[in-house]
């Protein structure tokens, strides 16, 4: 399964125009200071914005076309996505959140309830599972987020900023489950602000600036020769 798109969208002052094409089991870091683009990309690969140019393929599956005036929605695009709000349902439980996909797409509700336990396990969330969305810690909210994107089988997933409110342990136990599923055959798409996470799961790093590709290649060689003030920023915090 791969992702290719390539992705144009005229919102307001900046104009976002990107390539992408990521091959099951890798994974393509997205980096740029902030209004580069870089959540407007996910949101028109999650099908949340509509393509003004180009084109979403999954597979096989043409999942917009602007030509063709093609957009299939959201919720069957059968992706997995965290957004930076995460977008919870506060009055449900972190399980019945992260159960919710399974049961949208027809599994019996003792097989989700499984499923999404085991995930909140998998994450340090089990005693947790049964508390309502809109009381958990920011961090917490955003495992739950990341756990509700792997529940539902998802063929692709995008991560905008998964990481950013969580301390350095559970920093790395979340990289380490998303690492796995994407070794478990799946694209992903992964927005970050930390070159750190990038050097640590991503075999390509695309960096945004004004809407336009400034800088591509693998992450250790994008961060050794910078070629713009930013890269040369954000390489310089790493050690």
């Amino acid at each position: 399964m791969t992702l290719d798109a390539h992705v144009r969208v005229d919102r307001g002052p900046v104009v976002l125009d990107a390539a992408l094409h990521v091959r099951a089991g890798r994974v393509l870091a997205v980096m740029g200071p902030n209004g580069s683009g870089k959540s407007t990309l996910v949101e028109t690969l999650a099908g949340l914005l509509a393509l003004t140019g180009g084109h979403v393929r999954l597979g096989d599956d043409v999942l917009a076309d602007a030509a063709e005036g093609r957009h299939v929605p959201p919720r069957d695009r059968q992706l997995g996505v965290v957004l930076q709000d995460g977008l919870l349902f506060g009055h449900l439980s972190a399980r019945e959140n992260v159960a919710f996909g399974p049961r949208a797409r027809g599994v019996r509700a003792a097989a989700a309830r499984a499923a999404a336990d085991a995930l909140l396990t998998e994450l340090g969330l089990a005693p947790h599972a049964r508390t309502r969305a809109d009381r958990l810690s920011g961090g917490q909210a955003q495992r739950v987020a990341v756990a509700r994107a792997l529940a539902a089988r998802p063929r692709a997933l995008l991560l905008d900023e998964p990481f950013g409110a969580l301390d350095a342990a559970t920093r790395v136990r979340v990289r380490d489950v998303v690492r796995r599923a994407v070794r478990s055959g799946l694209p992903a798409v992964l927005v970050t602000h930390d070159l750190r996470d990038a050097l640590d799961l991503a075999d390509e790093l695309l960096v945004l600036e004004d809407g336009r590709e400034v800088q591509r290649g693998a992450p250790a060689d994008v961060a050794a020769a910078p070629r713009s003030a930013y890269v040369e920023r954000v390489a310089a915090s790493v050690p």
